[in-house]
């Protein structure tokens, strides 16, 4: 029976999947006619008014030097519109796509007007074509965008690219990516230079676990197994009273054989950090929520001197890594509350980060690109770090109906309410994909990207899955 429950329960989940692939398929279909409309009247707009590059008042002031710039990942959201910034600027911009599948059609952001080439390098042969493409194209930046390589496999790029050509790369060596896409060594990278940092501990014994906490009295900790169970939770420290705490210390079982860990808590919250560090300079950031639902973040002066002491914190991060600290990186912060005998202050830890292309995805999200950031790696004239403007984004929101938690929780026990739930959630999101005012590949001066997204590239692209999964239940059953 219970094969055969397995078996049900797998068969259920393909034919769910492709029920959804059905669904995209039709309304990209569906829609055809109108978006081709829409498609018409952009394209005769941008044709009537084209795009006036500021290149032309650069012209009249100082000589003006366009730079080649290969952006990799052009068909994601954030490549496409740093190459439309780059372009507008009066750049020749180089677009590639980072391809895992044989899925010959191109992404929508390779047709867009920005590019002057474009190429699908293969992730199998990633860093041979990606030098090939840089030969070819004479290009003198490479900017990584690609959530298809990792940031260990850029910095093994960077470090063929430039010992081989004189392209720059904004990405970090193979020292830095590998320290920084690990918890512990990123951890130790910060605490070396003397920044604060969100305090994590292994600890042995019970005693160890009173010294941290008599150490510091008004921090909050939480404490677990090191292999916690399912069903187990972690417990706070302190607690209200000295005596409660040893007594609940005095209940846990903890060796050297059974070690827990012992991790500091914020009480305020979460922040993250979106930077571009180029030398060492921090030449853009964006301090961002970590909270979906918040959306007054950065509408008061408390934020703004927060984003503010951010900021000087990523800029001694950003100078304790010198000038071969170039890339991008996102910071995750916990804010907490330090007292004193007559006053309360924040204070910023640094808690964690992820470096490389997907530290990217919220760096132009309600703010400019960083065109003079980016440039000033061929120069050793950075930019003032006062002058450096931060912006202050709350995180995209969800769907009003994808909150259950404004809803009775009684009614989220009933399967079909909840099925009804998600199926909402899902319409929306396929939904907003086709509408030109809401989908952030749409430019009235560039339409073309969005139009063949969702009308070539996907319904392509959710055959060929559709395809593939049919395969393989067809290969499972047998």
């Amino acid at each position: 029976m219970s094969v055969k429950s397995a078996k049900a329960s797998v068969s259920s989940g393909t034919s769910s999947q492709v029920f959804w692939h059905l669904v995209r398929i039709c309304l990209s279909f569906s829609l055809l006619f109108v978006d081709n409309t829409i498609l018409v009247v952009a394209g005769f707009l941008s044709y009537l008014q084209p795009t006036v590059h500021r290149r032309r008042a650069t012209q009249r002031n100082v000589p003006f030097y366009p730079k080649t710039v290969l952006i990799t990942g052009v068909g994601t959201v954030h490549g496409l519109t740093l190459a439309r910034s780059w372009a507008q600027e009066g750049h020749h911009v180089v677009g590639a796509d980072v391809t895992d599948l044989d899925l010959p059609v191109r992404s929508g952001g390779s047709m867009s007007k920005a590019l002057v080439a474009f190429y699908r390098i293969p992730k199998d042969h990633y860093l041979s074509r990606l030098l090939d493409v840089i030969h070819r194209e004479k290009v003198d930046l490479w900017i990584p965008c690609s959530p298809k390589a990792s940031c260990i496999e850029d910095a093994t790029a960077r470090q063929v690219v430039e010992s081989r050509t004189n392209c720059k790369c904004i990405t970090f060596d193979t020292e830095l990516a590998a320290c920084f896409a690990h918890p512990d060594s990123f951890r130790q990278y910060v605490t070396e230079r003397g920044l604060p940092v969100l305090e994590y501990h292994r600890v042995q014994s019970r005693d160890s676990v009173h010294k941290i906490l008599n150490r510091s009295p008004a921090k909050t900790y939480q404490i677990s197994r090191a292999t916690p169970s399912a069903n187990e939770k972690a417990l706070l420290l302190p607690r209200r009273t000295p005596s409660k705490t040893y007594t609940k210390i005095s209940e846990i079982q903890i060796s050297e054989d059974r070690p827990w860990i012992l991790q500091q808590q914020s009480r305020l919250g979460e922040l993250f950090a979106d930077l571009l560090v180029v030398r060492g300079h921090v030449q853009a950031i964006n301090v961002r929520l970590s909270d979906s639902g918040s959306s007054m973040w950065g509408t008061s002066r408390l934020d703004e001197a927060l984003a503010a002491s951010v900021h000087r914190l990523m800029q001694t991060l950003a100078a304790k890594g010198g000038a071969r600290l170039t890339g991008h990186l996102s910071v995750r912060l916990s804010v907490d509350e330090e007292f004193d005998a007559h006053s309360v202050r924040h204070t910023v830890y640094i808690a964690g980060c992820t470096p490389g292309a997907r530290a990217f995805d919220n760096m132009l999200y309600n703010g400019p690109s960083p065109i003079a950031g980016y440039l000033s790696v061929f120069t050793f004239n950075q930019v003032e770090t006062a002058k450096i403007a931060v912006t202050l984004s709350s995180t995209r929101k969800t769907p009003p109906f994808a909150q259950p938690a404004i809803l009775p929780a009684a009614f989220l026990q009933f399967s079909l309410f909840h099925f009804a739930l998600i199926a909402l959630e899902v319409a929306e999101a396929e939904l907003v994909r086709l509408l030109f005012w809401k989908n952030p590949l749409f430019s009235c001066l560039d339409p073309l990207p969005w139009w063949w997204q969702v009308h070539v590239y996907q319904p392509l692209r959710e055959i060929w899955v559709l395809m593939k999964q049919t395969r393989e239940a067809g290969l499972t059953s047998l």
